[in-house]
């Protein structure tokens, strides 16, 4: 099914993939969130080299429980539908792990789901976080909770505490 997967700039690969995440998050979805837009993202191609799954990596200097850390977030996952339930979002999620810990070298991995999506992602590994996120907004510093984090550890595996983004979710 996956004919190969790129990493490619953020804001060229968004536009490769724009049909796809306005399919997956329409004009108006969570529209009272600022998104940090991806500095890089993953894309799964098919054989007729259509874009047939994303996601978005984030990167992100913030404190945990007031110590500095590295965050490699992923954002917008999404696969097309004719192309899911084949196992193309598990590779694009693993080799996006990879990315965050090989190339980045982050201290672990934080993403935000829809409760319906938890089982996928903690079949891949990633953990609940149970502590608190915090956010910045147009109007300050706010704690998060429009989606749920999830970590992936790395070198470290915060499960609970204050997270503090130093900036807005992706």
């Amino acid at each position: 099914m996956i004919e190969n997967i790129e990493i490619k700039a953020g804001n060229v690969a968004g536009r490769q993939a724009a049909s796809l995440l306005t399919a997956a998050f329409p004009p108006g979805a969570w529209r009272d969130v600022v998104w940090t837009k991806p500095h890089q993202r993953l894309l799964a191609f098919n054989r007729d080299k259509e874009v047939i799954c994303h996601v978005g990596i984030v990167l992100r200097d913030a404190t945990w429980n007031d110590r500095a850390v590295k965050i490699g977030g992923l954002s917008g996952l999404t696969t097309r539908e004719d192309s899911r339930r084949r196992g193309v979002a598990s590779a694009v999620m693993r080799r996006a792990t990879q990315e965050i810990q090989e190339t980045f070298k982050v201290d672990f991995g934080l993403l935000f789901c829809e409760p319906r999506n938890a089982s996928f992602h903690t079949g891949l590994g990633w953990q609940s976080f149970k502590g608190d996120v915090l956010v910045m907004r147009p109007h300050g510093q706010v704690r998060f909770d429009v989606l749920d984090p999830y970590v992936f550890a790395l070198k470290i595996a915060p499960g609970t505490g204050v997270l503090d983004l130093c900036g807005p979710p992706w």
